[in-house]
């Protein structure tokens, strides 16, 4: 992929007047939506959470993050260093209280 950037000198563009230099731009060096982790070992407080939740029901992270929050890529971004939004953090706390209550009764 590559993100284009105006005004610089390295080619001009006739039709817009514009000079246009193309810059690589590397999707995998960044998580979606979120913070970079800092020292490499940050972990969103909630994906703690989760991952108690994932061993002791031996959910598989795609489908937690499908049933939790309706995004199956959930659990992997968050790995990756996503920030969740306190509104997904509220669905997913809720999504394990539920089941939680559902397993207890």
């Amino acid at each position: 992929m590559l993100i284009r950037r105006h005004n610089t000198a390295a080619a001009f563009h006739p039709s817009c007047g514009a000079a246009i230099m193309a810059v690589p731009f590397d999707q995998s060096a960044q998580a979606k939506g979120g913070r970079e982790p800092q020292d490499g070992r940050y972990a969103a407080p909630i994906l703690l959470e989760i991952e108690r939740y994932l061993r002791q029901h031996r959910m598989s992270a795609s489908r937690f993050g499908r049933l939790a929050a309706s995004d199956p890529r959930l659990v992997s971004d968050l790995r990756k260093g996503r920030d969740p939004s306190s509104r997904t953090v509220a669905r997913i706390r809720s999504y394990i209280s539920q089941a939680s209550a559902r397993s207890a009764s």
